[in-house]
């Protein structure tokens, strides 16, 4: 209802009882026309031409309207085919004459709008843009010009003559929009242009008053009682057409809701399938994981076996470790008395190795007087080795004096290895005093000191071997570490 009203309030008003509707009739002659003055400044910037033309004469270029003088030439230019469209200098571009389709005979509406801000020009046939067209940039409409209607005002050519019929020739001063523009076609010849008094400047009443040139006449198009009834029939037409595209509006939308309810629906079986699946899928799940549950209890008790299990161990261990504590304990106890008794075992070899530094310092004595010892009989070898050599030399004197040589040399050499090796023999425990007599005994089958026989060279040989004997048995002590090497007087004699 609401959209009703709106249509109902748009719609054109119809004019008064005691108006009449008289268009304008054009002879087919150059001499057929009306021209005169007037103010263009209002139009200098924007401007728009509308009027119903009815084309009845064939021609090239039906001129509907012309604005001119020699001085500005052609600044408006229109005609009723759309082959000429000028405004300013600019042109819609393109032959237009297969947008003017309406039948000579018939009256069709015609609009052509202009803007120097926008450089715009806009043709409309029947309210429907048919086609665009730019002026130069800061062109503005000249003044000056004259207005002709029905003719080129350069030309008598008959290839410009309209001879048809117009009516409603209005110019604005501003560029009409292109819903205004279409209110305007659609209101029809009855249309009522009250709202447009304030822009429009060039009235057809004004054109309707001005003096007419050969054959230009007024015809009635229709009374008032007729616009009425046919602004009637327009009402309801207008009416039945909103009803019609409003109840078209409304089945588009419900066709749109069921289209869009059917998708949706579409959509819901879709998910419904999808959700089916689904809940199979999850169904499929919840078994597998129900299976899952038992081998996990199956586990669990398992576990819980193995978990007793490893609690009966744990408490074993901790006997075992309560066990192996104690024992660590009585270990540790055994281990400090065992300490003690190393500390106690420690003084007694500390005791003990004060004794063997004793004893170390005695043979060390001891050594040395073998030392001494050494030096004696590498003094005495070395006596005896000039003997032999003087042996050598002297035998024979040797020989004459043998007795008394081999006297006092046995005996002095005796006494002092005696000595010696007494000492030696309290060392090792053995009496070596008596195995060298002995040896001398064995040697000469008498007593030492009544040997009379002159000493030999084998008899000196002993005597050296006991030398040697003696000295290895200092190496001896030494090796054993019961003498320091160093603490020998005799090693510079070794080589003795």
């Amino acid at each position: 209802m609401l959209l009703l009203l709106i249509v109902v309030i748009a719609l054109p008003t119809v004019a008064s009882d005691d108006e009449q509707y008289t268009a304008l009739h054009f002879g087919t002659s150059a001499n057929d026309y009306i021209g005169f003055t007037f103010d263009m400044a209002p139009f200098q910037e924007s401007l728009s031409i509308c009027t119903w033309a009815k084309r009845i004469h064939t021609s090239s270029y039906p001129l509907l309207f012309n604005y001119y003088s020699s001085s500005i030439g052609n600044e408006i230019i229109l005609d009723a085919v759309g082959s000429n469209k000028h405004i300013a200098g600019g042109s819609v571009s393109g032959n237009m004459r297969s947008a003017v389709t309406k039948p000579g005979g018939s009256w069709f509406s015609y609009c052509i709008t202009w803007s120097l801000a926008s450089r715009s020009i806009k043709l409309y046939i029947d309210g429907t843009l048919v086609g665009t067209g730019t002026t130069p940039s800061g062109r503005t409409l000249k003044m000056g010009g004259t207005l002709f209607f029905n003719r080129l005002a350069s030309s008598t050519s008959s290839r410009f003559i309209f001879g048809g019929q117009l009516y409603q020739f209005n110019v604005y001063a501003k560029a009409l929009s292109s819903a205004e523009v279409k209110k305007i076609a659609e209101g029809g010849l009855c249309f009522d242009l009250t709202e447009f008094s304030e822009v429009r400047v060039l009235k057809w009443e004004h054109i309707l008053s001005q003096s007419r040139s050969g054959s230009v006449s007024e015809v009635l198009i229709g009374s008032v009682g007729e616009f009425k009834r046919c602004q009637h029939w327009k009402v309801k037409l207008v009416n039945i057409t909103g009803q019609l595209n409003m109840t078209l509006e409304e089945l588009e939308t419900v066709k749109d809701h069921l289209n869009s309810t059917q998708e949706e629906l579409g959509t819901v079986e879709g998910h419904l399938n999808a959700t089916q699946e689904e809940l199979g899928t999850v169904k499929s799940h919840l078994n597998s994981t129900q299976e899952e549950l038992g081998t996990v209890e199956g586990h669990l008790n398992s576990t819980l076996k193995e978990l007793g299990t490893v609690k009966g161990h744990l408490n074993s261990n901790q006997e075992e470790l309560n066990s192996t504590q104690e024992e660590l304990g009585t270990v540790k106890g055994e281990l400090e008395r065992t300490e003690r008794e190393l500390q106690t075992e420690t003084a007694q070899h500390n005791k003990t190795g004060d004794k063997l530094d004793t004893c170390s310092t005695s043979l060390t004595s001891t050594l040395t007087q073998l030392d001494t010892c050494s030096t004696s009989l590498t003094s005495t070898l070395t006596q005896l080795e000039d003997a032999r050599t003087f042996h050598n030399i002297t035998r024979w004197d040797l020989l004459y004096t043998s007795t008394y040589f081999n006297k006092v040399l046995t005996e002095e050499t005796f006494k002092l290895l005696s000595t010696s090796w007494g000492l030696l023999g309290k060392f090792v425990g053995v009496n070596i005093t008596e195995g060298v007599v002995e040896h001398f005994r064995q040697y000469h089958q008498e007593p030492v000191c009544d040997a009379f026989e002159p000493i030999s060279f084998p008899m000196l040989r002993q005597i050296e071997g006991l030398f040697y004997w003696t000295k290895g048995i200092n190496e001896h002590m030494r090796d054993t570490h019961l003498v320091s090497r160093d603490d020998s007087p005799c090693e510079s004699d070794t080589g003795s």
